[in-house]
């Protein structure tokens, strides 16, 4: 027995010493790895600032959207509740402020707890071990990746301090469902803010933090109250509470906010939004930087567009712009942002039909013409074998540009055109903010040229500002995580139109609502605006406006099928766009639209534009200085 135990003994010796060495050589070229990473790491470690989630507000400061990589908002130690604190530390790290990153005794108590229960019950690595890995390490689980991470968390524990790491831990750990940081799952949980949880409550988000996928209490209530009573029992233990607070916390009642997978109210502004942000900020600082975006969409006006566009059943689009800034107020790209993304506020080319003829009319109006200048509804037929026709397929006779603007008459149109002249008015239109290809042939009376929504809103906000017409603008300002202004976006506004022009065609446009082809769109104040129908009734538009808002609605197919028989402008898109002005202006007092020094009212006849006689019906419209009728009428009975 002797011999046998003297002849083990050199052989075991020399196996326990051949393992060392093999350890040492392994664990040495591991260090060598680890090494070359950490001249990667280290470079990481001055910017050390998790991923946060950008969040985005409406005009009134309110909450509309979020974007982000990892759904997380910072939160300075000083604004984590003590009790939190103490919470994640007995459930995580008991020794956190006494160990150098790593815990010899807490991995032996781990070890021990496992060894007992037979199955992996708690783990041994530290609050800086965690911190390391979630922040520097990738998921595997190897013997490599657990020196290095221990390695990594005392390099951590040197150069900052035990606060510091507390801090980045409870900013960087994943609490489920795609949220990080204990301020956003407060949140997420129960739909407070860190300062208002009860300590039941921040039991439950440290022991969620074991396993979210399993202690969700929106996954497994049962287990994640297991787990908020372990994390109670450790805070006891720890001397963190006392025994009635234990208790207390222990018979709290959890009532959890409810998981909200509520869509975005505007999802097709938010998608313009990130347009418009890349022209300052790249994609890491957008989508991880913790910005806080303002915008000038307003909450209220956007739920008002959403609901009439749903409501009237078309596809289409909707558009709110304040004409004295250009502040988008409302963006509605389609009726369901799940079925398509593609924003037909802004991406949509479509023929504007008639919604084009006031740029004419303004042309005009520059270049002789009055509101009772007289042409002649007639059948023309050009050299090409083009006839036009008027939607009625019948022609009127003498009218005035008034009656023939507010019937929306084609023949009218072109002769104006004809006679103002194309490049005069394409250069009005470009002045007025459409930027799309316009067609250099008379068909452009009957609006044949693809446009947007956008462009053709932006545009009328002329007639709507005096002859200013308004850059669109989307952001107000972006700010960091320190409230540092990072940009700013001023209104820009230039001048299109003469104000004399703007107000006269205004006036035009008021009379369309209440005499013509928009009559209803009609609102109970001063408006204006001006009905649009493509061939086939394939497009539907209405473009209107008051001092305060213009609103534009175009109504159809993707595929460009016929929205059906008689579905015009003014039948279709013309009530939605009354549904949404009347409550987005139903706390906004009335007003007229403000009529300039150069313009005179003159009473003139309806029916030939001159001077009334006693018999003519009488209406008053707007003229420049000196040219209006001096004629009195003899044609009306």
């Amino acid at each position: 027995m002797r011999r046998k135990r003297i002849r083990k003994k050199p052989l075991f010796v020399l196996s326990f010493l051949l393992g060392l060495v093999a350890g040492g050589i392994i664990f040495s070229g591991m260090f060598l790895s680890f090494s070359v990473d950490f001249r990667s790491i280290s470079t990481q470690l001055e910017g050390f600032t998790p991923s946060l989630t950008t969040r985005i507000y409406d005009f009134h400061g309110r909450l509309i959207g979020e974007f982000f990589t990892e759904r997380r908002e910072y939160a300075r130690l000083e604004e984590i509740p003590p009790l939190l604190q103490k919470a994640f530390i007995a459930s995580e790290d008991q020794n956190f402020y006494k160990h150098p990153g790593v815990d010899l005794f807490g991995i032996l108590r781990a070890l021990w707890q496992n060894l007992l229960s037979l199955r992996v019950v708690e783990g041994g690595s530290t609050i800086t071990q965690q911190l390391s890995r979630s922040r520097f390490l990738d998921n595997r689980r190897n013997l490599e990746r657990k020196i290095k991470e221990t390695l990594l968390a005392l390099v951590l524990e040197r150069r900052y301090t035990k606060d510091e790491l507390l801090e980045a831990y409870l900013n960087q750990i994943y609490l489920g469902h795609g949220v990080y940081g204990v301020k956003t799952a407060a949140r997420l949980y129960f739909g407070k803010d860190l300062k208002d949880l009860n300590l039941a409550e921040m039991a439950m988000l440290a022991g969620i933090a074991r396993s979210p996928s399993h202690f969700s209490p929106y996954v497994d209530l049962s287990a994640a109250q297991r787990q908020e009573r372990r994390v109670l029992r450790r805070m006891l233990e720890c001397g963190f509470i006392t025994q009635e607070e234990y208790e207390k916390a222990v018979s709290t009642p959890i009532v959890l906010s409810g998981l909200e997978r509520r869509a975005s109210i505007c999802p097709y502004f938010l998608d313009y939004l990130i347009k418009e942000l890349r022209a300052h900020f790249e994609d890491q600082q957008i989508f991880s930087g913790g910005l806080k975006v303002y915008t000038t969409l307003d909450a209220d006006i956007q739920k008002i567009a959403n609901e009439a566009l749903a409501r009237s059943g078309y596809q289409g689009a909707i558009l709110c712009i304040d004409p004295q800034n250009g502040y988008i107020k409302a963006m509605v790209g389609g009726k369901s942002y799940e079925e398509s993304k593609f924003n037909r506020a802004t991406q949509a080319y479509r023929q504007p039909g008639s919604t084009f003829k006031p740029f004419i009319y303004a042309a005009a109006l520059d270049s002789g013409f009055t509101p009772s200048t007289v042409l002649v509804d007639e059948p023309l037929e050009f050299p090409n074998g083009w006839k036009p026709q008027n939607y009625e397929r019948i022609f009127r006779g003498p009218m005035t540009l008034r009656e023939a603007l507010e019937k929306s008459v084609n023949i009218i149109g072109i002769k104006l055109l004809q006679e103002t002249g194309i490049d005069k008015v394409i250069q009005y239109a470009k002045r007025m903010g459409i930027r799309s290809t316009l067609r250099r042939d008379l068909s452009l009376a009957l609006g044949t040229s693809e446009v947007t929504l956008l462009e053709l809103t932006t545009a009328y906000a002329a007639f709507a500002n005096g002859g200013m017409v308004p850059e669109p603008i989307a952001i107000l300002r972006v700010e960091d995580t320190e409230g540092h202004v990072l940009y700013e976006q001023k209104p820009v506004l230039r001048r299109a139109l003469s104000p004399e022009t703007a107000y006269i065609m205004a006036r035009l446009l008021q009379s369309v609502v209440e005499r013509g082809t928009a009559r209803r769109a009609a609102i109970g104040r001063p408006v204006a605006g001006k009905t649009g129908t493509t061939e086939d009734f394939i497009d539907a538009w209405f473009v209107g406006f008051t001092p305060d808002l213009v609103c534009g609605v175009f109504l159809g197919n993707d595929d460009r099928k016929p929205l059906g028989p008689q579905k015009t402008g003014g039948i279709i898109a013309a009530p939605i766009f009354a549904q949404v002005m009347k409550e987005a202006l139903k706390n906004v007092p009335p007003r007229d639209f403000p009529r300039p020094e150069g313009v005179i009212e003159v009473a003139v006849c309806a029916k030939t534009g001159l001077l009334p006689s006693p018999s003519c019906t009488a209406i008053t419209l707007p003229f420049k200085q000196g040219t209006a009728p001096r004629t009195i009428c003899t044609s009306c009975p």
